[in-house]
């Protein structure tokens, strides 16, 4: 496998690009269903283009945004995802938009898997560690085939990965469900990032999980890079 990369000239050039492209996709949505999801990432790299999605002019009433994964911990924890989400898209959700929680007190999946089942994912914006790791699918994680098994009927699993920052106990939407969004995002930025990204491509899905994103042929991410 080799994935097909779109190359922008800086980091900032690049995170205005992926606002541009979750706007789009979520316009699109409300175009179709009246209604629009768009389920993100935490980390580092992708707060200035929440940034600058929460900027634009969008029927915000109609849109919710999920998130990809969250740590099980309280949302006053630095480390939240849910945290930083409420941070960067603040002026959104103040015009009306929708915030899924994942965690709300217990790492059990199941209450996450019931409220995310029903959404219609319209674009995911995914991430990627210099591990391998997308989501919280970490390499040698307890629960990780669950999360990658293809055929699984869950939205949302539980997963314990020692190596992983922040928390090690997470929550996250399985590989099943994040193929079955209309687009997947995948943000990253530097060299050692994009040179990882070919390295996980040739290695098995448990030591490189990312590489689940690419296992169907039809299902492609959209790559998007900048040094």
């Amino acid at each position: 496998m080799k994935a097909s990369v779109q190359v922008f000239a800086d980091r900032a050039t690049l995170m205005r690009r992926a606002a541009d492209e979750v706007a789009t996709a979520l316009r699109q949505g409300i175009n179709a269903r009246s209604a629009a999801c768009a389920a993100l990432s935490g980390g580092s790299t992708p707060g200035p283009a929440y940034e600058q999605l929460a900027s634009r002019k969008l029927e915000w009433s109609r849109i919710t945004f999920a998130l990809v994964d969250e740590r099980c911990v309280p949302l006053s924890d630095p480390a939240s995802n849910e945290g930083l989400l409420r941070r960067t898209l603040a002026p959104a959700l103040a015009s009306g938009a929708q915030l899924l929680p994942m965690y709300a007190g217990s790492c059990s999946a199941d209450s996450a898997n019931t409220a995310y089942a029903a959404l219609h994912i319209d674009i995911a914006l995914m991430g990627m560690g210099a591990d391998g790791h997308t989501a919280s699918w970490f390499p040698g994680a307890d629960g990780l085939a669950a999360a990658l098994d293809p055929d699984s009927l869950r939205t949302v699993v539980a997963i314990r990965a020692q190596q992983a920052d922040g928390a090690a106990n997470r929550l996250t939407l399985t590989r099943a469900a994040l193929l079955r969004a209309d687009r997947l995002l995948l943000l990253i930025t530097g060299k050692e990032k994009r040179d990882r990204l070919e390295a996980a491509l040739a290695q098995k899905l448990e030591d490189a999980p990312v590489a689940a994103l690419f296992a169907r042929p039809e299902r492609q991410p959209e790559v998007l890079w900048a040094p």
